[in-house]
């Protein structure tokens, strides 16, 4: 639950602008809550003047402390009685920082905020001082007042309340959450006016759907907010290499063969690359990862599987065993763990095989079920907590 405080001359324009649409249904429901506080009513005068001209002199007027200071006050003991804390009051400047969704996201962790609003030529310096804790812009351009911006700012903070949007996962897959554009978007018809919907999207495969969205969002930002993409590749360049102590939550990427395989156990004839791997690899190679192969498929088809994954250099190592099995074994994790120094916990493995499961996971790697022939595994199979499919295996790829 979010509750907003809005210190402003103008509440009634706080209020209209406020409780419509996603908002005025969220404060229905009760995942937020709207204080409008009127400064003139904290005025010591007959009129409820809160302006004076500059000291110094110069155009316009000046907001006063006084009114300022009483108004933030009564607000701030009634937030103190309910939770014991003094909430952030944020005002509302072109001098502040830039508002971005990072903001927003730290903004709305918070039970209460306060948004301070100016007008004419700003407020007085020494009530800024005493009340406020952040200064907030949004964007080098100045407004009338700081009511349109404070509205900005909840509108953005308030689509990560809980509650507040009805798919949870609108506001985590949108445009800034990974420091990218969004992708495009399409609903029907197919046919618009002689444009077609990208066939990707009507294939039903949700992992070529999910491929082409990330390349679009990379695409878009590219050309759109070339200072975003920037951004985007400074973040990933910096990121520590594999073998290294930094924060990285995955440095190497290992794949069971018969995930690579389509999940071919049979010694006839060659066996087939899986659908996508390619993609995988190409995005691990994106990150930066450690990219292995488990060799060990059956003796009518590896040489030529093997071959063929070892002339595309899709994989930094292929790692074989002399057992005869397809299953892998202990041993390859033990080499492989030796050979990028890296915990289990920072390997990420994509098996095919409850045998492999079982291997990787007494190994202390993460592991991803790749299943390119389709199926659940039986829950007895099952013996940690799996990241149940492909798709969540590229979601922590994406994610690192």
């Amino acid at each position: 639950m979010m509750n907003y405080h809005v210190l402003t001359l103008f509440p009634e324009m706080i209020e209209q602008g406020l409780h419509t649409s996603i908002l005025g249904r969220a404060m229905e429901t009760g995942a937020l809550t709207l204080e409008t506080v009127n400064i003139r009513d904290y005025a010591d005068n007959r009129h409820h003047k809160v302006d004076d001209y500059p000291y110094g002199g110069g155009a316009g007027m000046v907001m006063q402390a006084e009114p300022v200071y009483r108004a933030c006050l009564s607000v701030q003991e009634r937030i103190g009685q309910r939770t014991g804390r003094r909430a952030r009051v944020i005002y509302v400047t072109p001098q502040g920082s830039v508002f971005c969704q990072k903001t927003a996201r730290e903004l709305a962790r918070e039970e209460d905020l306060i948004f301070l609003c100016g007008h004419y030529e700003g407020i007085d310096e020494r009530v800024l001082e005493e009340v406020v804790t952040d200064y907030v812009s949004v964007g080098d351009y100045v407004l009338t007042g700081g009511e349109l911006a404070a509205m900005v700012m909840i509108d953005a903070v308030s689509r990560l309340v809980p509650g507040v949007l009805n798919n949870e996962e609108s506001a985590q897959f949108e445009s800034f959450e990974d420091g990218l554009l969004e992708y495009p978007q399409y609903s029907r018809p197919k046919n618009w006016r002689g444009k077609q919907v990208p066939p990707v999207l009507l294939s039903g495969d949700h992992l070529r759907v999910e491929a082409w969205r990330r390349e679009q969002s990379l695409l878009r930002t590219r050309k759109r907010r070339p200072d975003l993409y920037e951004a985007y590749e400074r973040e990933r360049n910096t990121q520590e290499k594999p073998g290294t102590s930094g924060k990285r939550k995955i440095g190497a990427v290992v794949f069971e063969w018969s995930a690579c395989a389509g999940g071919t156990d049979s010694g006839e004839g060659e066996p087939k690359a899986a659908p996508y791997l390619e993609e995988i690899l190409k995005l691990s190679g994106e990150l930066g990862l450690w990219r292995g192969l488990a060799g060990d498929c059956p003796a009518g088809g590896k040489d030529g599987f093997l071959q063929i994954l070892d002339k595309k250099g899709l994989f930094e190592r292929i790692l074989k065993e002399d057992t005869g099995e397809r299953e892998l074994g202990g041993n390859f994790y033990k080499q492989l763990l030796e050979e990028v120094h890296l915990p289990g916990k920072k390997v990420l493995a994509f098996v095919s095989s409850p045998e492999g499961i079982q291997k990787a996971r007494e190994a202390g790697m993460r592991v991803v079920w790749l299943s390119p022939q389709g199926g659940p595994l039986e829950k007895s199979q099952i013996c940690f907590r799996q990241i149940a499919d492909f798709l969540e295996g590229m979601a922590l790829l994406r994610n690192l």
